[in-house]
């Protein structure tokens, strides 16, 4: 295909021009496909709350639910995110707590696109947090009721 002269500015010649749309519309596309599909932008399980995971916050940032139920995590940006609400990997002791008697909790990264889910059968408060995020304020929390 061949664009008409009048297509490319007059102060930047057609192969500068080309060159530099592709040097920065070609990446831009390839950026743009990272974390657009996936798991984490399917269909939502059923009786399953879940948490999205965007560009540096948990949504919503508290979640209520009983005792024996899960949480996904769906990680809907473009970076890697993670949940952890293991003290030991914390920066600041209070974005990291879990009730008594709960094992702490720890995704690992999660790719963008992806989910990750988590069941709690402890009730009580958990405070968690992205381990790549913590210093942004990327920190949540789960209410876990007793089951009825």
């Amino acid at each position: 295909m061949t664009l008409p002269t009048s297509f490319f500015p007059t102060s930047i010649s057609r192969p500068a021009f080309v060159s530099r749309t592709v040097r920065f519309a070609l990446p831009a596309l390839l950026l743009a496909g990272c974390g657009l599909s996936g798991p984490a932008h399917g269909p939502t399980s059923p009786n399953v709350v879940d948490v999205t995971m965007g560009f540096g916050s948990f949504d919503p940032t508290v979640v209520h639910i009983k005792a024996g139920e899960s949480v996904e995590f769906r990680n809907t940006a473009l970076i890697t995110h993670s949940v952890t609400d293991d003290p030991k990997l914390a920066m600041d002791a209070k974005d990291a707590s879990e009730p008594a008697g709960a094992a702490p909790f720890n995704s690992g990264d999660i790719a963008p696109g992806q989910v990750y889910t988590q069941k709690f059968t402890q009730p009580g408060t958990y405070t968690y947090f992205c381990t790549h995020h913590e210093d942004d304020g990327m920190v949540a929390k789960i209410i876990v009721d007793p089951a009825s």
